[in-house]
């Protein structure tokens, strides 16, 4: 990413209460700023971007999550995609939206609109897709809504990746939090099994408040989490974690069918933030009872994920 520092353009969205840097780059939000406390981990600088492996505070496509194989089925044609996470296609690809400018179509002190073209062909997906994000702060709360539409049959599964933290340095192991879910696909090497169970009585119960230091000690889940949880499927936005450390708290709400709970647990600081990924489900291609990620002509997508501290 050296080669993108040059075009690196760095905006600040504030209200009374709330800073936010958002970066072109990547759409990343680079700096969450609230009662003096820098709730982000991840880079601040386009330099320290350049550097970042690991999706800090991008806006994650064509595919966020993993695609068994780096392989799909749509309309009856097989479409390989870059393998780059063991044997499998992760958020995008080799260059995803993660790592690449988007254009600036507006910017005031209060909302920032961002525009993406993706290519037919790009990272191995078909049709033309074009991509808008909108970053908007409002009092104590900033919200993302991404539009797309596409110009022929493909898959399209966006979120953001910020990382959490809101002691502002350190990590996150005394953080508490919750979920509202009561169901969860289960995982072998990073893959859904196609299960849909419930949370209760395991070790991936959220539905009460959990401390993630104890919670995702090594021998009770090996490395942390990095886990879907299925989201209610009432329609429109609706609060659905709370992450806390007694002094701020952080309040998550969206329309997402499915949260990636991710303890940062490879990032240079081991568990420095945890990532809360409102998206579908991994793997929806090979698994037709999961909610749909495929984007058709004359259809637009949407997606709402909106932050809110305390």
């Amino acid at each position: 990413m050296n080669n993108i520092i040059e075009k690196a353009e760095i905006y600040t969205l504030s209200t009374d209460v709330l800073s936010v840097r958002v970066c072109n780059i990547g759409a990343r939000v680079l700096s969450f700023d609230y009662a003096g406390v820098d709730m982000l981990y991840g880079p601040k600088t386009p330099e320290e971007l350049a550097a970042d492996t690991c999706y800090c505070g991008a806006v994650c496509g064509r595919v966020a999550n993993r695609i068994a194989g780096g392989c799909f089925e749509l309309d009856g044609r097989e479409y390989s995609l870059a393998v780059n996470n063991g044997p499998n296609h992760l958020h995008g690809g080799n260059i995803g939206f993660s790592d690449i400018p988007w254009a600036v179509e507006s910017a005031t002190p209060t909302q920032l609109v961002l525009t993406l073209t993706s290519p037919d062909g790009d990272e191995g997906y078909p049709g033309t897709v074009k991509v808008r994000a909108v970053y908007s702060v409002e009092g104590n709360s900033l919200t993302l809504e991404l539009q797309a539409t596409t110009d022929a049959p493909t898959l399209l599964n966006l979120t953001n990746h910020a990382y959490w933290n809101l002691n502002g340095s350190g990590t996150m192991d005394d953080h508490l939090l919750q979920v509202n879910a009561t169901a969860y696909t289960p995982m072998v090497a990073n893959i859904p099994t196609g299960a849909i169970l419930p949370v209760q009585g395991t070790l991936y119960d959220l539905t009460a408040p959990a401390c993630l230091g104890e919670r995702n000690a090594p021998e009770t889940i090996a490395g942390g989490y990095d886990d879907n949880y299925v989201l209610s499927a009432t329609p429109g936005v609706k609060e659905v974690a709370v992450l806390t450390n007694g002094k701020n708290t952080l309040k998550l709400a969206t329309d997402a069918p499915g949260l990636q709970v991710y303890t940062g647990d490879y990032l240079p600081l081991k568990r420095g933030g945890v990532a809360l990924e409102a998206q579908n489900y991994p793997d929806s291609p090979h698994n037709p009872h999961f909610p749909t990620i495929e984007l058709r002509p004359g259809q637009e997508y949407a997606r709402t994920i909106r932050w809110s501290a305390e």
